[in-house]
């Protein structure tokens, strides 16, 4: 009995299958508008959408020659502070740490944006308005990035990366971000620079000015030993200095009344305070290194070294142009059978 249930259920199975083909087949006219018509939209919309490309480019760490050229002009720096407080504005890894912050940092995103002439004409085809302005750099600042490759296999290594409408414009978007960025780490290590050689110059400046007050203190109170030891070489009728003869006391005596008189009128026109504290001459000598220190900004500074160069992007990023068309097609034969089982299924419920 059972096997004859089985039978007649697996009839029925047939039945509905070659039932379901026929409905399809009888409405294959349908299915097949409904395909055309969702692939045909597919295809349109793959072709009009706005392209979005983006252009890319691998930095690392850069070399010790790339930073010659501003080494070259703190050459007395190096005279003056511990070399390596000098060498550490330049260090490779602090540079290029430095670059990718800057890279990412929005602060610069929107400077650019705001600035850059393609980025403007941007703004100008987008009709963008004061209202608008800070939507409008916020969904291109989203579009630059850096970011690591591979943080433990490799670990000093970034891409950098600028999406654009074009492959030629987002090559020249993030070529011109770059330059900008390179810009600031190189502004940033002059400003170091400066600091560092201004700070030293007030350091030395104001241990000068104690050095010189001490100075002047002792060159007084020798002058006014002297004055002592005069009256008392006159009252002593010591005229002539006293050779071989060595007075004990406070006073030198034994220089006479002759030799004291000149040693006060050569300490009363004494200018050279080094006399007295000997490191005025050598902070003197720093701040003379360091007053012949001229920056010249405008020289060149690698701050990362391109493992990949920018380059024109070979592919777009959206549209999928083959996704998008497969996905129209299967979306209109699905829609097709959709309409061909709803509208058997309503005939039949109608009879």
């Amino acid at each position: 009995m059972s096997d004859i249930q089985a039978v007649n259920n697996s009839s029925s199975d047939e039945i509905d299958l070659v039932e379901l083909v026929k409905t399809l087949w009888q409405g294959k006219v349908t299915i097949a508008v409904c395909t055309v018509v969702f692939t045909v939209c597919a295809i349109v919309y793959a072709f009009t959408a706005q392209q979005w490309w983006t252009s890319d480019a691998i930095v690392t760490k850069g070399q010790y020659k790339d930073t010659d050229n501003i080494r070259s002009q703190v050459t007395n720096l190096y005279s003056v502070i511990d070399v390596s407080k000098v060498n550490n504005i330049f260090e490779s890894d602090r540079l290029l740490k430095e670059y990718i912050t800057e890279f990412n940092a929005f602060d610069n995103k929107k400077a650019f944006i705001e600035q850059n002439a393609i980025m403007k004409q941007y703004a100008k085809e987008a009709d963008v308005n004061k209202d608008g302005q800070g939507q409008f750099i916020v969904s291109w600042a989203k579009k630059i990035n850096a970011s690591q490759v591979d943080e433990k296999k490799r670990p000093n290594v970034y891409e950098l990366s600028f999406e654009a409408t074009s492959a030629e414009l987002a090559h020249d978007l993030l070529e011109a971000y770059s330059s900008f960025i390179s810009n600031q780490v190189r502004n940033e290590a002059f400003s170091v620079i400066e600091s560092k050689i201004a700070n030293n110059k007030q350091l030395l400046s104001a241990e000068k000015t104690s050095l010189e007050l001490k100075a002047k203190e002792e060159q007084k109170a020798l002058l006014s030993k002297t004055d002592y030891a005069l009256d008392i070489a006159r009252s002593a009728k010591v005229i002539k200095p006293l050779a071989d003869v060595n007075v004990t006391g406070v006073f030198p005596i034994q220089l006479g009344t002759e030799g004291l008189k000149e040693q006060s009128n050569i300490l009363q026109s004494m200018k050279d305070l080094s006399f007295f504290e000997p490191r005025l001459t050598q902070i003197q000598i720093k701040l003379d290194l360091l007053s012949k220190i001229h920056l010249d900004k405008d020289v060149a500074m690698q701050s990362v070294r391109y493992l990949k160069n920018i380059d024109y992007p070979i592919s777009r990023d959206k549209p999928k142009r083959p996704l998008i068309a497969v996905l129209g097609f299967l979306l209109g034969i699905m829609l097709g059978v959709a309409i061909v089982l709803l509208k058997s299924a309503f005939n039949k419920s109608s009879k």
